[in-house]
This record gives C-alpha cells, structure tokens and sequence, in this order.
C-alpha cells in the first residue's frame, strides 16, 4: 500500500510544481492578445474615419464595455459551475470562435462610414468585427484566478498576484506593437499572427483546467466557491476608484494623439501607463509605495493648475511628460487603494466585476458623454480636480445620510450649471473629431479658428491702425499670397495655361483656400467634419467662401472615400489639407492614398500636399511613397519671417507630387526642390506607418 501513495504524492507534487507556471504563461499569453488586438485593429479601422483621434477614443469605450461582459461572464462561471462544467462550457466558445470568428477584419456591410451618428456606428463595427473574439479573452483574467484559488498551490489563498502578471502581458503587448509589431509587421501578418495566438490560448486554457480538475491535495474543491457578502458602498467605491483614471485615460491619449498623430504609438503610451500602474500595486511588495504616489499627487496637480491658469505654453514634449505624470500618478493612487480595498479569494470576481464596471463608466464619460455635454475639454481638468479624492483619506470618512444626500446635491448642482455654461458658449464647437475654438487676437485685428493647439486659419478683422477691414478677405496663415501653398497652385495653373478646370480640395479649415480659385475654376471641397462646415459657411464668423465662392460644392466624408467616386483622370488639382490639430492624417500619406491621387489626376495634374508638422518630419515620407506608384516629388523652401508671423502669414511646408516629365510649372521649378528617387526613408502604407521614424527625424532636425 505504500508505494501507490509514494506514487500519488509525487504525482500531485508535480502538478503542484506545473500549477504556477502554466497558469501565469497562460494569463499572459490572454492578456498579451487581449490588448495586442486593440491597436491593431483600431488602425484598421482609423481611415474610415479620417484618422480621428476619437476612433481610439471610442474603441477604448468598445474595449471597456466588452471587458466588462467577460468578467460578468467569468463571474457566471465561477459562481455557477464547478470547474469540469465552466471549463466546457468556456473551451466550447472558444473553439466556435475560432472557426467562425477568425481571422480578424472588418464585418461586411461597414464600408463607409454614416455623415451623421459615427459613434453607434464605430460601436457596432468592433462589435461585429472583434466582439466574440475579445469577450472570450476578456474572461480569462478573473477566471483563471479563480480557478488557481481552488489549485491547492501554496499561494492559492491570495491569487492576485496573478493580475499583475496579467497586467504585465497587457503592458508588453502595448510597447511591442508600435515598437516590434507595427514597424515590422503587415497588418495581414499581424491579424494571421493573433489567430496562431488565439489556438495557443485555447490549449493553454485546457491544460490549466486539467491540472486543477487532477489535483488532489488536500482542502482544494473544484466546487464552485461560496461567496461572502460584500457591503453596496464598499462595491461603489470600488467602482469611483477605477471610473477616474479609466475617464482621465481617455481624456489624456484624445489630448496628446490630437496634436501628434492618431497612431498606436500615441495611444499604447498612456494606455501602458495606465496598465503599470495594475502591475505595480498588485505586487506582494510594491516598488512605488502608496504612500510616495499620494504625496506626488498634490505638487503635480499644483503644476498642472498653474500652466492651465496663467496660459504657459511649454514644449510639446515637455507637455506629454506633464499629462502622462498625471494620468500616472492619478491612477497610481486610485489603483493602490483598490488594491489595499481587494477582497479575499472568494469575492475575486465581484471585486474585478466592479472594478470593470467604473473603467467603463469612466470611459463612457470621457468618450461618449463629454462630448456632447460640454464645448470645451473641461472633463480633463474636471477628472483631475476629482482624482484627489481618491487618497486613502477617502475611505476613512463617515458621512451620515443627510450629509452625503447634502454634497451630492452640490455635487449635482455644480454639475448641472457647468453643463448649461458649456452649452452656451459660442467661442467652441465640439464635434466627433475634436474642438474648435473661435477666438480673436488680443489686439482685436484678427479672428483664429484653433483646432487643439493648431491655428486653421485666420480672417483679418481691422488694419493697424483700428479701421474696420472691408471688401473681400484677404487669405492669411498658410493661404496668403506668395506662401509654398498660393505658388504651388499659381505655378500649377501657369503649366497648364493660366487655368484650372476641375479641383479638389481635402479639409476646408476657414474656407480661405476659396480665394485663391479663379473664375471660371471649379473647386470642390472634401470635409469630414460637418462642424467645420458650419463655421466655415457662417459670415458672422469667416467670410472667406461667402465672399470668394459663395456656391461652393462639398462633398461630406472621409476623403479616401469619397474623393474615389470622382471621375479617373478628371482633375487638374488636389490639394491634400486635411490637418487634426497638428496632425495630417496617415492614411492619406500612404501608397494606396497617392495611388488613388494618380488615378484621379489628369496626365498633366498634380497633387499638392500640406505637410507643415510641429512634430513629424513628412518631406521625406512623401518622397518615398509618391515614388512607389511612379510619382516624383518637389518640395518646396518655407522661410517664415516675423513680419509675416505679425500679419499672420504663416510660410507652409509643401509638397507637389506628379507624374515625371510633368511641368510643375515656373514658379516651382525655379524655387522648390526636386526629389529624385524615393530616398531612404520607407513608404508608408495601409499596412505601414513609421511615426516614431518620423517623429525622431523632426527631433534630430532641431
């Protein structure tokens, strides 16, 4: 009898041994597709609608919301079922998504996307497109962890180490894809890549739910586990601890990916963040203590509220170390606390449940709600003013009823009038793709339209000496007589005889390109945003189209849609000025951009492309792609003076491209550059966008 029990033991010691490290190999490998999947897919989805920050935005919301259902789905398992049941149940899903669901694309019938309502309409595309894929992912965290509590493995008591585990395949995941994955990787390749990791997974499901169904030490169940009640307030302060770095993550990664660009790179840095803060105060000894974070918090905030308060500018990188200090050090707080509030093992899964449940009203809030509530961003400062209750002080507080009925109604209160404050404001426009501020010049000479931190364009208001202008506007900014964009078109316009027939022109801003047509030209205008639209048409606001072309004809949509259903080799012109703040959309930088640029050009048109970047150097971006579909390229010499920067003349960045041979015309032959060969710098594509590349070209050019 004695040697089937030596064998027994050794047996289970053995499982025992392979407990810990198929369980944290497995939840990484979850946790690495699960936000492998999110920048992904969402750049696949970004040229649908025009490379808009608030795609990531409300993917993040997409994203929130279906984490969410996998928990209530794991906490439905765990509570329901034993583990030989659950473990069935979740392996038949998966193998039924791996045949139906995969590989991952875009869901048939979401070509284009609606002028109106873009946000239902994102939802239901990730909704169809990923949805069943990431609900099955999503649930693998907490149920893992549960499992894992029931193993008998010495540290099943307190298995929320594990969720750093987790937490640091999240965050590798997000530096590799804008580091190793995106620069590297075709997104075909990347989409058939997550498919082999999704298998993987699966058997890596099954193997951990056959090492606890085979154990038998002693005191472990595979039973489902009795859960001790847990109090409603402490469930809602779990709740607002995660709904205020969940909605300043949003509200950070709109911010700085508005004056960037929209690209995983801009959105994994916060997000990474965000999710080493998890790794951080989950572990058994954390390397920031909560104590340092809480007493970094007020000081940062102070900082934050003095640059806001007195207008300081401060450099653009300067600025991103700022907002991720404090969406950092904010979630560092937050998350430390709900890592000291945690249950014990049984209350596993409500605790993640709820915890899910405020990242997604959080991001609701930021994304889907501000928006439509306020004109401005004030939700940013709004969350970080709110961050600050999220010190351990908080929990200490005892309120009677009447008390905390009194502070919500202020609460409330406070709300409901900033709301009608926001509501009534006329100097801001809020739309899907960002705010737009209309403000005058301190000397009151000028009105600007400001799109983030990005001048769009100017009208002059009275001369120097105080009398009111008259007559028609004169173009300013980038638009203004003698500027790369006004000698691009003029050159252009003498090549071909002293006239442009037909013109297409990407973005509208304040309507200023309109006076630079001729008569006799016929321009029309692409533009995504109806907003702009709107402010652009209203003379009491610019006067630029009402005054130079009052029968302008726009055309509403993303441009790489629409402008494909203008008739091939129709066109003289396009002028590609499609800024989002200080960012040019990528997709219409990429082959399959100038491709359609060619198709709809005339033999003797060209391609006039705006690409004057605070942050990204462009010039040889389009060099190389122009030259992938036999296009060559002049750029030309921007000298900015500051008699102009006075007149608010701002000398452009400018690209022409066309076909070789082509006469660009004098003006640039005798002034631009001619780019031959494509150089050494990669082409972009659909597939392929450098931004650090270009990024760190604009840093060494300083």
């Amino acid at each position: 009898m004695e040697a089937p029990t030596t064998q027994t033991a050794g047996v289970t010691a053995r499982r025992l041994n392979a407990v810990l490290p198929v369980y944290a190999g497995t939840i990484f490998l979850s946790a690495f597709l699960l936000f492998g999947i999110q920048p992904m897919f969402t750049k696949l989805v970004l040229p649908r609608l025009g490379g808009s920050p608030a795609v990531w935005s409300t993917a993040m919301v997409f994203f929130q919301a279906v984490l969410l259902a996998g928990y209530a789905y794991a906490h439905w398992l765990v509570s329901r079922f034993d583990i030989r049941r659950a473990a069935l149940i979740h392996i038949a899903l998966m193998i039924a998504v791996l045949l139906v669901s995969l590989p991952i694309g875009i869901a048939a019938g979401f070509d284009r996307p609606p002028q109106e309502g873009q946000i239902p309409w994102l939802l239901a595309l990730f909704a169809t497109s990923v949805g069943l894929p990431f609900f099955c992912i999503a649930a693998n965290g907490p149920l893992l962890q549960a499992w894992f509590a029931r193993s008998g493995h010495e540290h099943a008591r307190d298995p929320y180490f594990l969720y750093a585990a987790s937490n640091i395949g999240s965050f590798l995941a997000l530096l590799a894809y804008p580091l190793l994955v995106e620069p590297f990787l075709r997104l075909t390749t990347q989409t058939a890549a997550w498919t082999w990791g999704f298998a993987f997974l699966l058997a890596g499901i099954a193997s951990c739910a056959g090492l606890v169904l085979g154990q038998s030490a002693p005191g472990a169940s595979s039973k489902p586990l009795p859960a001790a009640p847990i109090a409603f307030a402490r469930k809602l302060h779990w709740l607002f601890l995660a709904f205020v770095p969940s909605g300043l993550l949003v509200a950070v990664t709109a911010h700085i990916s508005t004056d960037v660009a929209a690209a995983p790179l801009l959105w994994v840095a916060p997000l990474s963040l965000f999710l080493l803060t998890f790794v951080i105060v989950f572990q058994r000894k954390p390397a920031l203590r909560h104590a340092w974070m809480v007493g970094v918090q007020i000081p940062l905030v102070a900082v934050y509220a003095i640059t806001a308060w007195f207008g300081i500018r401060l450099s653009w990188e300067v600025e991103i170390l700022l907002h991720l200090s404090i969406l950092f050090v904010t979630a560092m707080v937050a998350h430390g606390e709900l890592a000291r509030l945690r249950p014990s093992a049984d209350g596993l899964t409500t605790f993640y449940l709820w915890m899910s449940l405020g990242g997604v009203l959080g991001g609701v809030f930021s994304a889907l709600l501000a928006p439509m509530l306020f004109n401005s961003v004030i939700e940013y400062p709004l969350l970080v003013l709110v961050g600050m209750l999220c010190t351990p002080g908080l929990a200490a507080i005892r309120l009677t009823r009447v008390q905390g009925a009194a502070l919500a109604s202020i609460a409330a209160v406070g709300f409901l009038v900033l709301v009608a404050r926001e509501a009534s404001r006329t100097d801001m426009l809020r739309s899907f793709f960002g705010v737009h501020r209309i403000a005058e010049t301190s000397d009151g000479r000028f009105r600007l339209l400001m799109h983030g931190s990005t001048l769009h364009g100017a009208q002059k208001l009275r001369e120097a000496d105080g009398t009111l202008v008259s007559g028609k506007p004169e173009p300013l900014t980038y638009y203004y007589t003698g500027g790369g964009i006004a000698d691009g078109i003029d050159s252009l316009r003498q090549a071909l005889g002293g006239k442009l027939a037909q013109v297409a022109a990407i973005g509208v801003g304040t309507g200023s390109l309109a006076c630079q047509a001729q008569a006799g030209e016929d321009w029309t205008f692409y533009e995504i945003d109806p907003t702009v639209i709107r402010i652009a048409t209203d003379p009491a606001r610019f006067r630029f189209l009402s005054s130079c072309a009052p029968s302008t004809r726009f055309v509403m949509g993303d441009a790489r849609l629409t402008l494909a259903e203008a008739a091939d080799g129709s066109l003289d012109l396009i002028m590609v000025d499609a800024f989002s703040s200080d960012a040019i959309p990528t997709h219409l930088l990429t082959e399959e951009a100038f491709s359609l640029y060619a198709r709809k050009l005339k033999p003797g048109g060209a391609a006039l492309l705006h690409i004057s970047n605070r942050n990204m150097e462009l010039a040889s971006v389009v060099r190389a792609t122009a030259a992938t579909v036999g296009l060559s390229t002049w750029i030309n010499v921007s000298v900015r003076t500051d008699n102009d920067l006075k007149s608010a003349k701002v000398a452009p960045d400018v690209a022409m491209v066309l076909r070789p041979g082509v006469d660009p015309g004098p003006i640039v032959r005798r002034d631009w550059r001619e780019q031959a060969g494509p150089g050494a710098t990669r082409p972009w594509s659909d597939d392929y966008a450098d931004i650090v590349g270009s990024v760190w070209r604009k840093l060494s050019a300083k």
